[in-house]
Parts: structure tokens; C-alpha cells; sequence
């Protein structure tokens, strides 16, 4: 049997790991724009106007810990956000 402890200990671990991949103003943007459509790291850095290599670092972060999925769209990758819990954190970030 899982005990209490541990149980809360990896849900607090887990929710750590999330909120640290949002405490960065570059991660968070990208959420944001993420959030309502699909976006290629091409569309990602035009807008935000940082460099290619660090928007697809940031992405392939969020992308290992579950915050955002990808398909391919002939050579185009389009990424979205499909986390539930940071859809409601910014939800209650951005009311």
C-alpha cells in the first residue's frame, strides 16, 4: 500500500516541475500563444523574437514533461498546449 507521504510528496515534486517550466517569462509566452491554436517554432520566434535554438529548447522542455503536444504537418512541427492544469493556472493568471 502507498502511503500518504509519498503519494503527496511526488504530486508536490510534480507540481514544482510544472511551476518551474512556467516561472520562465519565455516558457509562459509561449504557453500563451499556444493555448488557442497550433504554432510552429518558425511562428514562436517571429513573434516573441528570441532565437530559433532557444524557442526549441523551451519547447522540447515543455514537450518532455507533458505541457505541450506536437504533430508534423508535412515539414512544419505544430506544437499546442494540452496540459489541463496549466490551462487553469493561466486562467487564473490571465482572467
Amino acid at each position: 500500500m502507498v502511503r500518504y507521504e509519498e503519494v503527496l510528496r511526488e504530486e508536490l515534486i510534480e507540481n514544482a516541475e510544472l511551476l518551474k517550466v512556467l516561472g520562465h517569462p519565455e516558457r509562459l509566452a509561449i504557453v500563451l500563444l499556444v493555448a488557442d491554436r497550433e504554432m510552429c517554432v518558425k511562428e514562436l520566434v517571429e513573434i516573441l523574437g528570441i532565437s530559433q535554438p532557444k524557442v526549441s529548447q523551451h519547447v522540447g522542455l515543455m514537450k518532455e514533461l507533458g505541457v505541450l503536444s506536437f504533430r508534423k504537418e508535412g515539414t512544419k512541427v505544430l506544437y499546442k498546449l494540452v496540459n489541463d492544469r496549466v490551462k487553469e493556472i493561466l486562467s487564473i493568471l490571465f482572467a
